[in-house]
């Protein structure tokens, strides 16, 4: 990242370092779980629910991102792994390791994390945009930064998680589950 990016980006987030919150700012209700050893967080209305991991079966010929699927309660349930779809090593599973379950454009999918964390708000104007360098190397998935108390979090477009449209050029739609 060439450093002038970095130093707007420092600005950027020093710009936005007072942490209490006015009445009428809007509040980004999140999800908070972590990838390797940083913080990721979707907003808390595309989260249907948070469950421990079971038996997930592969499916041949899948791209590597996606884990596999599990059964939840009678419903086979796609299962993407958070960490390989952002260019990370792939999960391995302890017990900590969740499915945060989303609706995404009606499909409900499971995200594969490490831990969830939290539920937390956030003020609006806590949240900065990325440089592009962040935001590619998210391959477009990261779509802010916010400033929670001493901790970064990083802010995920759900949706694009699911497109693939390079990877995937055959699909109509680009979607992956």
């Amino acid at each position: 990242m060439p450093t002038d990016d970095i130093l707007e980006f420092a600005d950027q987030l020093g710009a936005s370092a007072p942490t209490a919150v006015e009445p009428e700012e809007r509040q980004l209700h999140l999800v908070v779980f972590s990838l390797d050893r940083e913080q990721f967080a979707v907003p808390i209305e595309l989260v249907r629910e948070v469950v421990r991991v079971t038996d997930i079966t592969r499916v041949p010929h899948a791209p590597e991102h996606i884990r596999g699927v599990m059964n939840l309660r009678g419903r086979i349930l796609p299962v993407l792994d958070l960490r390989t779809r952002l260019g990370l090593e792939a999960t391995e599973l302890t017990p900590r390791s969740r499915v945060v379950v989303v609706e995404i454009e009606r499909r409900v999918v499971g995200l594969l994390v490490d831990a969830v964390a939290q539920v937390t708000r956030v003020g609006e104007r806590l949240v900065t945009s990325p440089p592009d360098e962040v935001r590619a190397a998210g391959q477009g998935a990261i779509t802010g930064v916010a400033r929670a108390g001493e901790r970064l979090l990083m802010l995920l477009d759900a949706a694009r998680l699911l497109r693939n449209q390079a990877d995937n050029p055959t699909s109509p739609s680009g979607v992956l589950c």
